[in-house]
């Protein structure tokens, strides 16, 4: 497993270099207090995206093309001021040259706060059915485009939401955005971010919780010990 981002927020400012575009009239916070219960493995912060009007609130990272991408980050939706069939995109892959490849989506339906992925396979963007989320709660949200075996997955929770082939036409990761994109707002949206890893081999699964009381409580990446290190 290689992790090819790995961002926790700690400490003043970003840990890892990214750049910014925020439309005026939304925030983005990357050294918010975490609300809630805090995920498995966090620190004290987290990024923070307000929207307020049209666009944007993200930062982003070029990196190389990458044929196989699994993406783990969390997710807490603090207030939602979405109208019925408006959608923000969340933490997503795009091209090296800023083309949106996949991501989940976050949007109301009926009355009713949803998410569901999007990612593109045979020469369109594909969308999977809605699956019901609620305000002020963290989820583990998990997402695979692998170009290596033609294949897509999505999951909240470690649970499998749907799963697929991919076909061609299809198109190759190699930047990644976290915050969001909004493009049309009736009220105010504040969400929440943590813990983001992009990786080209595995599913990251649930972040470790570390030493406690000097011992290794089991979670998920570094919870294994051989000869007193932490693997």
């Amino acid at each position: 497993m290689a992790s090819i981002i790995d961002e926790n927020f700690e400490g003043t400012g970003y840990e890892e270099t990214w750049a910014e575009t925020v439309t005026a009239g939304n925030t983005l916070d990357e050294d918010a207090a975490i609300p809630g219960t805090p995920p498995t493995g966090s620190g004290s912060q987290c990024l923070k995206a307000i929207f307020a009007v049209a666009t944007s609130a993200f930062a982003e990272q070029t990196k190389t093309n990458q044929n196989i991408s699994y993406v783990r980050y969390y997710l807490y939706v603090e207030t939602e001021g979405l109208a019925d069939g408006h959608i923000i995109t969340l933490v997503n892959l795009r091209t090296t040259t800023g083309t949106f490849i996949c991501a989940v989506q976050v949007g109301q339906n009926a009355g009713v706060l949803q998410a569901r992925y999007n990612y593109y396979s045979s020469g369109a963007y594909q969308t999977t059915a809605w699956v019901n989320i609620n305000i002020a709660q963290w989820y583990r949200l998990e997402f695979k485009y692998d170009l290596t075996n033609m294949l897509w997955e999505w999951k909240i929770d470690g649970v499998s939401q749907t799963s697929g082939s991919l076909a061609a036409a299809t198109y190759t990761p190699g930047r990644m955005r976290i915050g969001g994109i909004q493009t049309t707002v009736t009220g105010t949206t504040t969400l929440y971010q943590e813990l983001v890893v992009w990786d080209d081999t595995n599913w990251v699964g649930e972040e470790s919780a570390g030493i406690s009381g000097g011992s290794l409580i089991a979670g998920g990446r570094g919870s294994l010990i051989a000869g007193g290190l932490i693997i």
